[in-house]
């Protein structure tokens, strides 16, 4: 009589599980570094922390990063549309169209936007 399983189809379904949980895992480190961009600057913030962000020595708005999400918490523009957005995660952008800032992760994601 035949078994269900033979020795190889273990071992092979094995494999595929081991594989699934390591893509898994690396998938889940993206979104580390947001680039902050201007008309004549790009910062890129890689560590978790509170950073102003100048142009030619002038103020245009502070911005925070927890390692995961970015926000901008102070700006000079009139509306503070960038400040009402709130946090963005990977797949977000913060666009600050007065003061010509734009705000992204740098690394790829999986989708294009997100809507809420």
């Amino acid at each position: 009589m035949r078994s269900f399983f033979r020795k190889k189809d273990v071992m092979l379904i094995i494999l595929i599980f081991v594989v699934l949980i390591f893509s898994i895992l690396a998938s889940e480190k993206k979104g580390s570094k947001v680039v902050v961009q201007g008309r004549d600057f790009r910062k890129i913030l890689s560590k978790p922390g509170t950073y102003d962000i100048t142009e030619n020595g002038r103020f245009l708005m502070k911005v925070e990063f927890d390692g995961n999400r970015v926000r901008v918490v102070e700006s000079t523009c009139p509306l503070k549309l960038c400040v009402k957005t709130g946090w963005v995660g990977p797949g977000g952008t913060i666009i600050c169209v007065p003061n010509e800032v734009i705000i992204f992760f740098e690394e790829k994601t999986d989708y294009d936007t997100v809507t809420w």
